[in-house]
């Protein structure tokens, strides 16, 4: 029986700007929440040779830490799905 490839996503350093820590930290915690539903099994993305990628910065609403963690999750997504959506 053959294992099912899994995905990792190592996020090293998150920058949010405009929001207080503790706001922050819901960001993060929707980016989290929000990529594990993205990255599920059954997950098309395809091979990668690079060791690290830094993305663009996104915009999202600041008066929602959850729309900031689930906007950088799916510029994350894109970036690894070659562009497409989940």
């Amino acid at each position: 029986m053959r294992a099912t490839p899994g995905i990792e996503i190592v996020v090293d350093e998150l920058v949010v700007r405009g929001l207080p820590p503790e706001q922050a930290r819901v960001a993060a915690a929707a980016l989290e929440a929000r990529l594990t539903t993205l990255g599920a099994p059954a997950a098309a993305v395809s091979a990668r040779s690079e060791a690290f990628r830094r993305l663009p910065a996104v915009e999202a609403p600041a008066a929602s830490p959850a729309a900031v963690g689930e906007a950088v999750a799916g510029a994350v997504w894109r970036a690894l799905a070659g562009g497409g959506t989940r």
